[in-house]
């Protein structure tokens, strides 16, 4: 071999070695497309099995918000029944006695009214010292002072009896009450849980907004990542819903006690 072709052969090599330094220099430098392929492929992945949970979870939450309408429907209009229901507990037996009451009140009304003013004017009288005139108004009043006392025994009984007929009813009517006395403040805790869903739907909306928008930049990973929190905030809104089906539930067994409590 000549001096020449040894000397052009050790250049090649000191080069091609030079070479090989470089690229794996960078190598270590810089992920290898290998390696980003595979990431991807991974968050790919990923994507698919998450879709598919975001879907079954959007199709669950759906049908169970439909199933708590029509249970909170019918909750509210059994409600209403009930308490229609107890304002007319007794209610005809009660106005009747209001108007027997009434009624003898209004009609011995002249009679007392006379009997009231013929004791004042006696009263009035006798500060005057005017023996004649107290004489007079006395016996007007003594004449009619047995008919003015059976008048007042006749009033007193009748209002009596309509208090104590209210006194009953009212008794029926807690009865009843009492057994859906929580239920205002069941609602309070359903009307916290639909905020929590209103926020958590609000929170949704926007991931799903940064989702489409890596989606359309083929951002695998950060729409991996957008489909995860997509996910979780609906698994969220369904411990909500199934905390709402247990409080409407409850209100529905409160609403049987009630109803079973209501006069025949």
């Amino acid at each position: 071999m000549s001096y020449s072709l040894f000397k052009n052969c050790l250049t090649r090599a000191v080069i091609c070695s030079v070479l090989l330094s470089l690229v794996l220099s960078f190598a270590g430098a810089f992920p290898s497309y290998a390696a980003v392929s595979s990431s991807w492929d991974e968050a790919i992945t990923s994507i698919d099995k998450l879709y598919d949970s975001s879907q079954s979870l959007e199709s669950s939450n759906k049908a169970a918000k439909q199933q708590i309408q029509l249970l909170r429907k019918e909750n509210n209009e059994r409600l209403k029944s009930i308490n229609t229901q107890v304002k007319l507990i007794d209610k005809i037996y009660l106005d009747r006695l209001k108007a027997e009451a009434d009624s003898i009140r209004q009609k011995h009304a002249p009679l007392l009214a006379e009997y009231t003013t013929l004791g004042k004017k006696a009263s009035e009288a006798r500060k005057n010292k005017d023996n004649k005139t107290v004489l007079l108004y006395d016996l007007k009043r003594n004449r009619i002072k047995a008919e003015a006392a059976s008048a007042r025994q006749s009033i007193k009984q009748k209002q009596e009896a309509y208090s104590s007929a209210k006194k009953h009813t009212a008794a029926k009517a807690k009865l009843v009450k009492d057994a859906i006395i929580r239920v205002p403040a069941i609602k309070k805790q359903i009307t916290a849980e639909n905020q929590q869903i209103t926020a958590l739907n609000k929170s949704k909306t926007e991931a799903n907004k940064r989702y489409k928008a890596a989606v359309k930049q083929g951002d695998a990973p950060a729409a991996k990542a957008e489909l995860a929190v997509i996910v979780d905030t609906l698994k969220q809104i369904q411990t909500s819903q199934q905390k709402i089906m247990k409080y409407e539930q409850s209100i529905a067994a409160m609403l049987n006690s009630a109803e079973a409590r209501l006069p025949n």
